[in-house]
């Protein structure tokens, strides 16, 4: 990991698309939900805001095992959650 400010940037960068996808398939469909994509832009939100408290709360910053592992699984959780949310933007 070089750092958490990059991580930071790039959660945002890749949570700000989501959004920006999400609102245009709202805005290119004909039949429009807008229950369901209210629900789904929260959703994006709420997981962008739990990330963000993730990569500051980082485990055993003594140990760089532990550190590096941890940041492993992060971005592990991080890239499946970005390609549930943009299957779940596909489906609106």
């Amino acid at each position: 990991m070089a750092s958490k400010r990059g991580l930071k940037k790039d959660l945002n960068y890749l949570y700000s698309d989501l959004m920006l996808d999400a609102f245009a398939t709202f805005c290119n469909k004909e039949k429009k939900d807008e229950e369901k994509t209210a629900a789904l832009l929260n959703k994006i939100s709420d997981n962008y805001a739990d990330f963000i408290k993730r990569v500051n709360c980082t485990d055993g910053k003594e140990n760089k095992k532990i550190v590096k592992a941890y940041y492993k699984k992060l971005g592990e959780s991080i890239l499946q959650d970005v390609l549930n949310l943009s299957e779940e933007i596909d489906k609106l």
